[in-house]
């Protein structure tokens, strides 16, 4: 057996009715999520500290949920381990039709065209740019992925300034909400503390650094690994 053929079979002994484990039994979709995304970012970890010992056993906790997550969905009848990997082969068959198929792509721009004209079609029933941006991404990946559909669509600029003037509309309407934040842009958040106002700003800026050229995620990141060196070094004194 290979090594993965051996990683389905753990999997497989701990959905077991019998001899395998509660915990892993009782486990959900819905109940793993988070461990999802917490072995995506100590992926991100690994890579960015560039060990490759770190980097193979973050990727190896990264497939062990893809197989639990499939393991899951084999007990409940839905599919299997070979349908998830045979739609992720049919896809990027279908999204490298330059490789696999007809189309010439000479450049990373020919190839970044043929691939959104390739996904273009198979979302064909899609109404909205936004379609498809996970709800769940951390706010400033999530404004960077929106702003860049918009960019893609053409008018992201026009986008952000009707936002940022809404909000400015709105604090000249009338009294502040809560936090400070104008009364409809208050609605918007959840937590009281919540202000949509500076929230506005920050997308301003975000949108003002792609337009300059900067990454503001990576730029982010940079910046609270500074705070974080700066903090453990106050430790020791």
């Amino acid at each position: 057996m290979t090594a993965m053929e051996d990683l389905v079979a753990v999997v497989d002994r701990l959905l077991a009715p019998d001899g395998g484990c509660v915990w892993n039994r009782e486990q959900t979709h819905a109940s793993l999520a988070r461990y999802a995304v917490e072995e995506a970012y100590e992926l991100v970890d690994a890579i960015e500290d560039g060990d490759p010992a770190d980097l193979r056993e973050e990727l190896g906790d990264v497939l062990y949920q893809v197989v639990l997550h499939a393991g899951i969905a084999e007990h409940d009848g839905l599919f299997g381990l070979d349908d998830v990997a045979a739609t992720a082969r049919d896809k990027m068959t279908r999204r490298h039709p330059h490789v696999f198929g007809d189309e010439r792509a000479d450049t990373v721009e020919d190839v970044v065209r043929v691939w959104r004209a390739a996904k273009a079609a198979e979302k064909a029933t899609r109404t909205s740019a936004f379609d498809g941006v996970p709800r769940a991404m951390p706010p400033l990946e999530r404004a960077v992925k929106l702003l860049e559909r918009l960019e893609e669509r053409g008018d992201a600029d026009t986008v952000v300034a009707a936002v940022v003037g809404s909000v400015a509309s709105a604090r000249s309407a009338g009294p502040a909400g809560p936090a400070g934040s104008a009364g409809a842009g208050a609605a918007v958040g959840s937590v009281e503390s919540a202000d949509v106002a500076w929230g506005v700003g920050m997308l301003a800026s975000v949108a003002e650094a792609r337009r300059s050229g900067v990454d503001p995620i990576a730029s982010l990141r940079a910046a609270a690994a500074m705070l974080e060196a700066e903090g453990r070094a106050a430790d020791v004194l």
